[in-house]
């Protein structure tokens, strides 16, 4: 009888081992490497997007030359072909000085003074053979990101001249300018497309701007399409593009009091 229970429980316990070892032997179930690739989603890159800066600009009877600094969007002169000439310079990539020549001779200069890494006045001056003379200086305020919001001009003794107050659309854009001179107040609006601007990757493009007075050199992600005066419709500005594959515009024309000139404009881009 005992030995019968003995046989049984050695029987047993080869059963369970028998079991268990089948189990352990047991192949997984493998995913083929077919299924593996079929089963991952496809991602596409998107296209990177190119960073241009505008070299050159060419009318009928002018060229406009723009010189950067080396593999910056810092604009280190300006050069017309009628012999005018602007000459930027900069510390630690922050806008110090511009100078305006005429025919190689140094006429007007701007000084930038910068206060908590912020550009917070600039003084002009009127420059004649080697006498320097102060004219006016204006101080500049900025919004919560940084856009010029306003800007205050006084004269060499310090009395008020203008200012300007400035406010932008949700796309960074200059939506009006209300200017105030004395007791005339005039306000600006402005109208924009949706492509690349021209000066949109220019630093200090805005800073520029107020030194060299052309139409063409305006700040932005997008083109201006309109400038407008409701009191003085002869201060109208119209624009007009067209656009290369990359939306950026390589043709311009600028129509101002019933005239109407034509760039064309030559790009490089910024690696």
């Amino acid at each position: 009888m005992i030995k019968s229970f003995i046989q049984l429980g050695v029987l047993s316990i080869l059963i369970i081992f028998v079991f268990a070892t089948c189990k352990k032997m047991k192949p997984a179930k493998k995913t083929s490497t077919e299924e593996t690739e079929i089963d991952k989603p496809i991602v596409v890159d998107p296209p990177k997007k190119k960073t241009m800066l505008p070299i050159k600009l060419k009318t009928t009877d002018l060229t406009v030359d723009i010189v950067y600094f080396e593999k910056t969007a810092l604009i280190t002169e300006i050069k017309f072909s009628n012999g005018i000439r602007y000459v930027m310079t900069y510390a630690d990539k922050i806008l110090k000085k511009l100078q305006k020549y005429k025919d190689n001779v140094q006429v007007q200069s701007a000084d930038y003074l910068v206060t908590n890494t912020q550009i917070s006045r600039v003084t002009r001056f009127n420059v004649s053979e080697s006498r320097v003379t102060p004219t006016e200086k204006y101080y500049l305020e900025y919004n919560p990101i940084m856009q010029i919001n306003n800007i205050k001009t006084y004269l060499v003794s310090n009395a008020l001249y203008s200012e300007q107050s400035l406010t932008y659309n949700k796309d960074g854009n200059l939506l009006s300018s209300v200017m105030t001179i004395g007791s005339s107040i005039n306000t600006y609006a402005y109208k924009y497309d949706d492509k690349n601007a021209i000066f949109q990757s220019v630093l200090f493009s805005q800073l520029l701007r107020i030194e060299v007075n052309e139409d063409f050199l305006n700040q932005g992600s997008n083109n201006v399409t309109t400038v407008s005066n409701p009191k003085q419709i002869k201060e109208d500005i119209e624009y007009e593009y067209t656009y290369a594959a990359d939306n950026y515009p390589n043709q311009l024309k600028i129509k101002k009091q019933g005239v109407i000139r034509a760039y064309s404009i030559t790009y490089a881009e910024l690696k």
